[in-house]
């Protein structure tokens, strides 16, 4: 990225209209009350009615395990459940607002709703305008939105990398050490959320050759050569310095990075630090009373947390094309408007002016790069990879936007009508895409399998919050085993087993319970299973979960046909783990209540 010289070249070579800065929008001029107004707006979307959604299984397995910490303070990295940042902070969560929903869901959502206000950082480089657009559409786009509300380290991940690019931007154009440092502190929380920070990584240097290569061609058309692509504000430095300043200044510059590597290492160690409070071994916090464990932390979080990520390639040996396809699919639901804008954006901003807007190219490849990508990196098709993809291509859709807008007010005040009745048709018709989007994805079928944002192991029960509710309200009331799981997909020889995320998937029926486990761990329920028929003959508990029998399996057994006629005296309720049954992958489970538990609503 170019420092401040060339941020300022690329204002001057985009200069502003006269009337950008006057007229009936004015205030366009300042973008940072809009954009403030816009961040409230986003976090409001995102908190409304945060803990209505059933837990997807995703959800509920870290969610779970984040509980267990919470109790036991032992944790280890595991790969399965990505970075460890969602591990710690929710677990402090947990003792502020309860173990539920809405608080698995609370950091997300704020980190998405703060995503907006990212777009002040690059105020320099877009007009006031084009900083509004981009402020309104990481606001606005239904994917974000969506996996905003989500507990899932994706959109926290996005939101602090383009933080750190923000923030590093900002060191660029003003050289204010602050800026600096915060940045580094916002790439290093990027590397605790999820391992696909690499790829980030991967992108922007892959962006940032390309900016380079487009200063090698300007620089050739001015026939400077290519010592020219050398940038001017470095080359005035070695002329009007001696050698004795140079070399003091390179040693502060040395000290600087030094201490930003500190930094960044810090934050790594702090979070993937083990912990084992009431385990034997090292830990973070007994680190502290005996120092010599620290030799052995810092090892585990830094090169073991390495080896351990890299040892781990999870299931992407798959075709490309069908993940690919899907990603098309989902962003023509999610993202159309958007992607629209970002082509023409690009488009535009290359072609006009003196020279294209390094951040908007920069974006522009960066989410090509993504889409291109990460059909080859993941495991599962799912809606939340294409975060990724929209974030970085909201900096050219920004431009497209804001045009679109200019053109109107710009046709407002010279009394075109043709242009100002265009202007706000396109805009009126992007606001019913993405609204009616908004509106369908995100509140309306926020669980229905029909949802190409939605992925295949959300639960398709949307009215079954209640029955939790009094699922859990019974089995606090209730003393001795709350909840039976009986049959041999749901059974567990150890109830414990998997109170620690394991290093694989897992084994035992613990992982066919998902979602319910979680919402029984919450209000600590004493839950145990059994494949024996013959267990439920006699005294039971007040809830006996089993799996439905259905057609596409040809396997029946340990199902509710078992123990239906065991369970007189209790109500029997549906619900669906996963959108549809696949084989013998059955979504549907039957759950048994004890009739005289059930409060009427009467």
């Amino acid at each position: 990225m170019q420092g401040s010289d060339t941020a300022q070249t690329n204002a001057r070579s985009r200069t502003l209209p006269s009337s950008e800065e006057s007229g009936l929008l004015a205030r366009f001029a300042n973008p940072v009350s809009l954009v403030i107004l816009l961040t409230v707006f986003a976090l409001a979307l995102r908190f409304v009615d945060l803990g209505a959604r059933v837990a997807h299984q995703d959800e509920a397995r870290v969610a779970y395990w984040i509980a267990r910490y919470a109790e036991t303070g032992v944790w280890h990295y595991r790969p399965i459940v990505h970075g460890p940042f969602l591990v710690h902070v929710n677990s402090i969560l947990f003792s502020i607002f309860g173990t539920n929903d809405f608080s698995m869901r609370f950091i997300v959502a704020l980190l998405g709703g703060l995503l907006p206000l990212s777009a002040l950082l690059f105020r320099e480089r877009l007009r006031p305008s084009e900083t509004v657009a981009l402020a309104a559409l990481f606001a606005l786009n239904p994917i974000l939105l969506y996996y905003s509300r989500f507990m899932r380290n994706d959109v926290p991940l996005a939101a602090v990398m383009v933080f750190a690019l923000g923030f590093l931007v900002r060191f660029s154009d003003t050289r204010k050490l602050r800026y600096l440092f915060l940045g580094v502190a916002s790439f290093a929380l990027g590397f605790t959320m999820k391992e696909n920070a690499l790829l980030y990584v991967a992108c922007w240097v892959g962006a940032g050759v390309l900016l380079y290569d487009h200063r090698l061609f300007l620089r050739r058309v001015g026939n400077e050569g290519i010592a020219g692509a050398i940038p001017p504000r470095a080359r005035n430095w070695i002329h009007t310095n001696d050698k004795q300043s140079i070399a003091l200044k390179v040693l502060l510059g040395l000290g600087v990075v030094v201490l930003a590597v500190i930094e960044f290492f810090l934050i790594i160690i702090f979070f993937y630090a083990p912990r084992s409070q009431s385990q034997p071994g090292p830990g973070l916090w007994k680190a502290f009373s005996n120092p010599s464990m620290f030799p052995d932390i810092i090892g585990t979080a830094t090169i073991g947390t390495w080896n351990e990520f890299m040892s781990w390639t999870g299931h992407t040996d798959h075709p490309y094309l069908p993940f690919f396809t899907d990603f098309l699919r989902t962003l023509e639901v999610g993202a159309l408007a958007l992607c629209l804008l970002a082509v023409v954006g690009f488009v535009v901003d290359r072609y006009s002016g003196d020279r294209p807007n390094d951040i908007v190219s920069f974006g522009f490849y960066w989410g090509i790069a993504s889409l291109l990508g990460y059909p080859l990196v993941m495991d599962i098709k799912a809606a939340w990879a294409l975060v990724h993809v929209v974030v970085p291509l909201a900096f050219p859709a920004a431009v497209a936007l804001a045009l679109v807008f200019r053109w109107g007010r710009d046709g407002y005040e010279r009394r075109d009508d043709v242009s100002a009745i265009a202007a706000v048709v396109l805009l009126l018709l992007v606001s019913a895409q993405v609204g009616m989007a908004v509106y369908d994805t995100t509140y309306q079928n926020d669980q229905n399998p029909d949802n190409q944002l939605v992925q295949f192991a959300q639960s398709s029960s949307g009215e079954a919050k209640p029955l939790l509710f009094d699922l859990q309200r019974i089995s606090q009331e209730n003393e001795g085993t709350d909840v039976l799981f009986y049959g041999s997909e749901l059974y567990s020889e150890d109830e414990s087993a998997d109170d620690i995320a394991p290093v694989g998937n897992g084994g035992d029926g613990w992982f066919a319970r998902l979602p319910l486990a979680w919402y029984f761990e919450a209000v600590d329920a004493e839950v145990n299973s059994t494949t024996d028929a013959d267990d439920l003959q006699g005294e039971k508990p007040p809830i006996v979960i089993t799996m439905n029998s259905v057609t596409t399996c040809s396997d029946q057994s340990g199902t509710a046909e078992d123990i239906d006629q065991h369970m007189d005296g209790y109500s029997r309720y549906q619900f669906d783990r996963y959108g549809f049954d696949s084989g013998c992958t059955v979504s549907s489970m039957a759950i048994y209540v004890e009739e005289e538990r059930i409060v009427s609503e009467s």
